[in-house]
């Protein structure tokens, strides 16, 4: 099979780079005959050598695909800054399920002082979703994120123009910054990044984890977080 790939190969150079063909046109006519002969006895061959590659370019769109999340500039963050083991959750201030699951996430850097949680702003569920996040995003830039998200995820009622600005008073933002902040391009910028990468690794609404290199939907317990990450740090 070796040898069968190595023609294989060498045929396939020739076919892209024939001004350089170091096989005389009889040698390359019998390469084919080989070629042919052994694909038309060992039909299964051909479909593994398809299958395998296109298993190949799968996981390696998924490495890909995971590895936009973690550009973090100018997302969100809590726990431990200098923390080893780093989980992405993708969330939006709209979903109950994520307000849900920020308790449990408090609970978990609580105990665990080597886990920082990046927060991947990602908001589908309406348009004050991504008003919201526009306003995190700017109390980040005032160091007040961790706040700011607390706020966000303890409140009740309609996310309004007024509301988000409320929470910003009571945080003493600098409100020129803050609403210059949500006015820019550089917040969208973020948040298109944030979407496009959760699209790009099959995310589909909120909340989303990234623990290691497994994806988790949904508000899962403190426990099965935990367990998670018992694991994934094992595997290093």
């Amino acid at each position: 099979m070796n040898f069968l790939l190595y023609l294989i190969g060498m045929f396939l150079t020739l076919a892209v780079n024939s001004a350089h063909a170091e096989f005389s046109e009889t040698e390359e006519h019998r390469i084919e005959q080989i070629i042919q002969r052994y694909l038309n006895q060992n039909p299964d061959f051909l479909y593994d050598l398809i299958l395998n590659y296109s298993k190949k370019k799968t996981e390696e769109a998924e490495k890909t695909a995971v590895s936009l999340t973690y550009d973090i500039e100018g997302d969100g963050k809590f726990g431990n800054s200098d923390a080893s083991f780093i989980i992405y959750e993708y969330s939006d201030y709209n979903c109950g399920y994520c307000k849900r699951l920020f308790k449990t996430l408090q609970k978990l850097v609580a105990e665990d002082s080597d886990v920082l949680i990046v927060i991947k702003e990602f908001p589908i569920l309406a348009k004050s979703s991504v008003l919201a996040a526009k306003a995190a995003l700017a109390a980040e830039e005032q160091d007040k994120f961790l706040e700011y998200h607390f706020a966000l995820m303890n409140s009740v009622g309609s996310i309004t123009n007024d509301s988000v600005r409320m929470i910003a008073n009571t945080l003493d933002l600098d409100m020129n910054q803050f609403n210059a902040a949500i006015s820019s391009d550089r917040l969208d910028r973020i948040l298109r990044r944030n979407i496009n990468a959760g699209r790009a690794i099959g995310i589909e609404g909120t909340p989303a984890l990234l623990i290691g290199d497994r994806i988790i939907p949904g508000a899962i317990s403190l426990e099965e977080i935990k367990a998670i990450i018992h694991s994934e740090r094992n595997k290093n």
